[in-house]
């Protein structure tokens, strides 16, 4: 996507697939957007340094999700999702399976 709102192309697409999921991991952020797991651990670190999101381990995971207690929290979380159902964006929602599969059933 090339909208540039947040800076560059990459915050932008990071911060709407933020606001999509709610609560993501780096890699998953990774595989939805087709990029290279270090753009988005680079892109989480700066905007977690802007105060706009928050991350917390779970295990070995790094959850992210937007930042609680930030300013403006709802207002960009209506904008994000607003901008997630452009078509752009429309084509990476299909991929993502965020339940775990039966044991047993053929991919």
């Amino acid at each position: 996507m090339e909208d540039r709102l947040f800076g560059s192309a990459n915050r932008t697409d990071t911060l709407v697939t933020i606001g999509r999921l709610e609560r993501t991991y780096v890699s998953e952020i990774a595989r939805v957007l087709n990029r290279r797991v270090i753009e988005i651990q680079r892109t989480v670190a700066s905007l977690e340094r802007a105060g706009v999101i928050v991350s917390s381990r779970v295990g070995n995971t790094r959850i992210v999700e937007l930042n609680p207690t930030y300013w403006a929290k709802d207002e960009l979380y209506a904008l994000l999702l607003r901008m997630s159902e452009m078509p752009a964006y429309a084509k990476f929602w299909s991929t993502i399976r965020r339940r775990p599969r039966a044991i047993g059933k053929p991919i």
